[in-house]
């Protein structure tokens, strides 16, 4: 999904997103404003004939539309819908609604943004949305899991793109969203292995697919996050 510079009413339509959350939810907002996907697709591999392997399009697994409004409460927090009449944000429905106690939320850098081709009036913010429904099939497994050995079942990480204004930074202020980190990545250890060994290919013997099924999982699980799952499977692709 490419990203323009925003137009002209876009700002009038954040300073609205406050209100018009509050006339749907029927209780004190404390920050709303207008959230866009970067893609409503993600890439699954999956094998054919002769062992290779090959990608299609799937659903991202947010269940969420290309645009919402993201609203926070007291107590939780919310997808809305971004609809609109004659340039004017209007009351639409609840799309999705999650505890704000425990929900994780992570402001992207400017780096993260340029990466990403979007224009300085934009930001990115992932957001850790718990497995439902429309999650994915491996990340459902997972959390059944989980669930059924009393574990704690994560969210799954997805990047979005809002606004780099007053409403912007009200949304990252309520959900505690600290800004990554700009340098390398944490030195997460799973199992006893380190994340780069892991997916990096550290023992070459081990075919690709296997290691491209095992970034999945550590997706899925919320191991890691969008940038780190991006960046592995780029550098096991090219390594094929």
């Amino acid at each position: 999904m490419k990203f323009r510079a925003r137009a002209q009413h876009d700002p009038a339509l954040n300073q609205q997103a406050a209100a018009v959350a509050a006339e749907i939810l029927r209780q004190p907002v404390e920050a709303a404003t207008r959230c866009e996907q970067t893609s409503t697709k993600a890439m699954q591999m999956y094998p054919s004939a002769g062992g290779e392997v090959n990608w299609r399009s799937v659903p991202n697994g947010t269940g969420l539309p290309k645009s919402f409004i993201l609203a926070v409460t007291a107590s939780g927090v919310y997808a809305l819908e971004d609809k609109q009449h004659r340039g004017v944000l209007v009351a639409g429905n609840v799309l999705k609604a999650w505890d704000r106690s425990g929900f994780r939320a992570q402001a992207g850098n400017d780096v993260s943004a340029r990466a990403r081709g979007l224009p300085d009036d934009r930001q990115i913010i992932t957001l850790w949305l718990p497995i439902d429904g429309d999650s994915g099939r491996v990340a459902q497994q997972i959390a059944a899991q989980r669930a059924a050995s009393g574990q704690r079942i994560p969210g799954l990480p997805h990047a979005f793109v809002i606004a780099k204004d007053e409403a912007g930074q009200r949304i990252v202020d309520a959900l505690g969203a600290a800004p990554a980190p700009q340098g390398a990545g944490p030195n997460i250890v799973i199992g006893g292995r380190r994340l780069e060994d892991i997916v990096a290919g550290a023992a070459p013997q081990r075919p690709a697919a296997e290691r491209l099924r095992e970034l999945e999982e550590l997706r899925a699980a919320g191991a890691i996050t969008d940038a780190d799952y991006t960046r592995k499977r780029a550098e096991i692709i090219a390594a094929i």
